[in-house]
């Protein structure tokens, strides 16, 4: 009695009719943080693209990286979220230095995504000089994929108070915030939001037979993948409804996902026609392109990704630690993920909702293991999750007839149910509230990665680091000065990654030697940290620049401007333990300036060059 008087107002309050208004109210107002991020990687390079002619464009195609068409809306549609690929801008990065010169010759990372384009291209007509208003028009889109979950929920779940306990958890959940402070990943949003009127219509067709209702549902599933590739993972709750759902005959159900099909099959074909796609790295992998490493990346990623949606782990940490911890981890993740779905096959056998969030949830994981596990790539799987999740709550309190009569497994069901509100609604909301602080930790923790200093003289020189811990963030660098008015120097020259400890021996006036102690120059080297967490982990997964696939070989060579590159020995998997740089110009030369990053510190630090005949240690991370 007690009880039901506690939860008479809370299923008052899930249960009104305008909670999915006041959730997306809500969802604005605890993510204001982040109008105050400013812009962040790729921001940057959209920035460029995006701005027209500019005095920090000039800078940029002062050293050779000049935006294409700048600020053209037809160059921003079809090219603004090409990272890199080789018939664009793969050599002219590499000759700047931007990308290191063991970068995969066809390394491709390119994504169509005109209708985020489009957003971003009037965010520059409209407030160019205005990053916060930027930020806001993210977070209008994130309110509005709240307003519509919220509204899904309510046209599929008969209980109206289970339907608003999933909005809420939904909301909660802190995946939205990172995609809502980065003005890049806007994209999420607008594939969300095609998406979910995607489900809506389609519902609306199959349940009330309107015409309209067919002709809409996939023109917003086309809007949906013209903002996001993630706009896929849409069609995994279709086909979810054709299989738990839809009352019609197995054929009917068949046909109802034909035009789905179709519009997928032919925006892959334009797709890949148009030269987009992700080839030669391990950070992106393309299903289409490499399906048998795709394959073994749904196997390994795929549970850390269900786990992070269902525990209070984020699926993030599995890139915080070295591979001999995910090794050991991964069974006991798959362990988790499958005592689960047994806890939750009663409701599941019984329910043909709970089935549908179930396969939609499993089906819109796969998509998402196309990159390394990201918590801010979970929405899609999230709407499944939750859906599960509440409907699972609700029949427990309400005691509904799907719940066994065995004690054992009622022992298991309420354990987790208490650990799920535990999880997702108390810690949830705290998590939530603290995102904004610890997300801003990562990123000045990346920022570090970046600076450089500005010495006098600088844009005469060229910049060389012998060991970047974080050699991606040269792609950005560049942006980031000229957007700052910094000065950029002449070109950038990474000798290896700071992955492990480094031997650079001077071998001439104008030469030197780099060789890994111990594994090679591109790998992580772990030694003793197998258990740690840490930072350089993580840059390791966002840097992988040539895939395991595409080794180098003994006597490979780089010519870059005023510095050739070759490789003099190279381990058993043709990776290179010892790497030869010859330069121009002597190496004291005031044309060079040399930085080294000291991992106590945290930062870069001159580098002295040895004597000819010397050699200097520099130690790893750990």
């Amino acid at each position: 009695m007690q009880a039901e008087r506690i939860l008479h107002p809370l299923r008052r309050f899930l249960e009104h009719r305008h909670l999915p208004a006041f959730l997306a109210i809500v969802g604005l107002t605890i993510t204001l943080a982040a109008l105050g991020t400013g812009l962040l990687n790729d921001d940057l390079c959209h920035r460029a693209e995006l701005t027209g002619p500019s005095r920090a464009n000039e800078r940029l195609s002062d050293v050779g990286l000049p935006p294409n068409r700048s600020g053209d809306l037809s160059e921003v549609v079809s090219d603004l979220f090409i990272a890199v690929r080789p018939d664009y801008n793969l050599e002219k990065l590499k000759a700047y230095g931007a990308l290191p010169w063991w970068t995969y010759d066809h390394l491709r990372v390119s994504f169509w995504r005109p209708i985020s384009a489009f957003t971003h291209w009037l965010d520059y007509r409209l407030f160019p000089n205005s990053v916060i208003l930027m930020h806001a028009h993210n977070l209008l889109w994130f309110a509005a994929a709240i307003f519509l979950v919220a509204i899904l929920y309510r046209r599929l779940m008969v209980c109206s108070w289970v339907a608003g306990l999933a909005s809420l958890l939904y909301l909660l959940d802190d995946s939205s915030y990172f995609p809502a402070m980065w003005i890049a990943n806007r994209n999420i949003f607008l594939s969300l939001f095609f998406g979910i009127l995607t489900l809506l219509a389609h519902h609306r067709w199959r349940q009330h037979h309107s015409v309209s209702a067919a002709i809409v549902a996939p023109l917003c599933l086309l809007g949906s993948l013209l903002s996001a590739e993630a706009g896929v993972a849409t069609f995994a709750y279709l086909f979810a409804y054709a299989v738990a759902l839809d009352r019609g005959s197995r054929l009917r159900r068949a046909i109802s996902l034909a035009p789905a099909i179709l519009l997928i099959v032919l925006w892959r074909i334009i797709y890949s026609a148009l030269g987009h796609g992700a080839y030669g790295g391990n950070f992106y992998l393309d299903p289409a392109r490499e399906p048998l490493r795709y394959a073994w990346a749904v196997i390994t990623r795929g549970p850390v990704l269900l786990m992070g949606q269902w525990s209070c782990i984020p699926a993030d940490i599995f890139n915080f630690i070295p591979d001999s911890a995910k090794a050991q981890y991964l069974p006991i993740i798959i362990v988790f993920v499958v005592l689960v779905l047994i806890v939750l096959l009663p409701l599941v056998c019984k329910d043909r909702l709970a089935r549908l969030w179930l396969i939609g949830m499993y089906l819109s994981v796969v998509p998402v293991c196309a990159t390394v596990p990201m918590s801010r790539n979970l929405l899609f799987v999230a709407i499944g999750a939750f859906g599960l999740m509440a409907q699972f709550i609700g029949g427990l309190v309400t005691r509904q007839d799907w719940l066994p009569v065995s004690r054992l497994w009622r022992g298991a069901a309420w354990t987790l149910c208490i650990l799920l509100l535990i999880v997702h609604l108390p810690m949830a909301a705290i998590v939530r509230i603290s995102t904004p602080i610890m997300t801003s930790f990562l990123v000045k923790n990346v920022q570090s990665t970046m600076e450089i200093g500005s010495p006098k003289g600088f844009e005469d020189q060229d910049l060389v680091v012998v060991n970047a811990p974080n050699p991606s963030a040269f792609i950005y660098m560049p942006f980031l000065r000229a957007y700052e008015g910094q000065p950029l120097p002449r070109a950038i020259r990474v000798l290896a990654p700071g992955f492990g400890p480094l031997e650079i021996i001077r071998s001439d006036d104008n030469d030197v030697v780099l060789r890994a102690r111990g594994g090679n120059l591109l790998a992580f080297q772990e030694q003793n940290s197998q258990d740690s967490i840490d930072f350089a982990y993580f840059y390791r997964s966002v840097s992988d620049v040539r895939g395991a696939r595409h080794p180098l070989k003994l006597g490979d060579r780089a010519e870059l401007p005023r510095m050739s590159v070759e490789v003099i020995a190279v381990d058993g998997s043709g990776v290179p333990t010892e790497v030869l740089f010859k330069f121009a110009a002597s190496l004291e030369d005031g044309s060079l300036r040399w930085l080294q990053w000291d991992w106590e510190k945290g930062r870069y630090v001159p580098f002295k060059v040895p004597a000819v005949g010397q050699a200097v240690q520099i130690s790893g991370p750990f």
